[in-house]
């Protein structure tokens, strides 16, 4: 049940959490998005759906494109350009479905207007190799220690590493399965570094008394698998603890890998592949960090046309 600051089951409680219910479903088994993306989309629509609740409505059939967009301004005077694009596209998938579902006369979703957002503003936010010899420097738990180090080496999104199964190991070839976006499936090389530091966990910090074949599980009993907010969370924990200022999440680990391939000589097109981006557009933010990588994107400037002499 979700917690909206109402008391019983009835009134908005009890209407918002089941359209909550049916949008999920909808999103997970007709339109077939990843499981991380259904959390993601709730977690743009659950402020909003409380958010009616709170103006004095009951049920969420009595929207109108004027909430929607009130909804949204009053959200814009805290949120980030961003957030708010992110939220348009999780509302949006919201009323198309309220919509086929006949809880909406009209289709309300293309009333929301689109959001002015540069995706690529500003640099990589990576972590420095300084920073990142601080935080291994640390005496850590042997899971926080290969934790580090996936991250770290293998350029994994939090996602990726808390979706990584013992099945996925595969050791005697040396490599690893990652299941990515969209559910994309990738063999990474395991190195004898990573290796060596995830197979201490799994022989000593792991625990031989769960039946869960995730790789990462959390550090008390009972021991259950470790989500992508709680591998985060270890690495901004460790990153408090280096004394490195800002909040540091996993992310920055990921930019820290691509980052340091091209620092070691590696082209855009290496970064991309260590990445699993599926375009080198997706990697071309990372050329704004070397002047050399930079080059590569550059276009021939036209040359005057040579004109002939009498």
């Amino acid at each position: 049940m979700v917690d909206t600051g109402t008391s019983g089951g009835t009134g908005p409680l009890g209407t918002i959490d089941e359209v909550l219910e049916g949008f999920a479903r909808y999103a997970r088994h007709e339109r077939g998005l990843a499981p991380t993306t259904v959390e993601n989309y709730l977690n743009q629509v659950r402020p909003f759906v409380f958010w009616y609740a709170r103006q004095g409505h009951s049920s969420l059939d009595t929207l109108t494109i004027q909430d929607v967009n009130r909804f949204l301004t009053w959200r814009a005077e805290g949120c980030s350009a961003g957030s708010i694009r992110v939220a348009t596209t999780a509302l949006r998938a919201l009323l198309r479905w309220m919509f086929l579902d006949g809880r909406l006369a009209r289709q309300l979703a293309e009333g929301i207007g689109p959001i002015r957002y540069v995706v690529v503003p500003g640099l990589p936010k990576a972590l420095s190799a300084e920073d990142l010899a601080a935080i291994l420097a640390l005496d850590m738990s042997a899971r926080d220690r290969a934790l580090v180090l996936l991250l770290s080496r293998l350029g994994l999104r939090s996602g990726e590493l808390a979706r990584l199964r013992l099945d996925d190991v595969h050791w005697r070839a040396g490599t690893v399965s990652i299941t990515g976006k969209g559910q994309d499936h990738q063999l990474m090389p395991l190195t004898v570094e990573v290796g060596q530091a995830l197979a201490t966990y799994l022989r000593a910090g792991r625990g031989d008394d769960t039946v869960h074949r995730h790789v990462f599980l959390t550090a008390v009993r009972p021991y259950r698998p470790l989500g992508r907010i709680g591998v985060s969370c270890v690495v901004t924990r460790l990153a408090h603890r280096a004394g490195l200022d800002g909040r540091v999440g996993a992310h920055r680990l990921r930019h820290g890998a691509a980052t340091s391939v091209l620092a070691g000589g590696g082209t855009l097109a290496e970064a991309g592949q260590l990445l699993r981006h599926r375009s080198i557009a997706a990697t071309a933010i990372y050329a704004k960090v070397d002047d050399r990588a930079l080059a590569q994107l550059v276009r021939p400037w036209p040359a005057a046309p040579v004109q002939a002499t009498r």
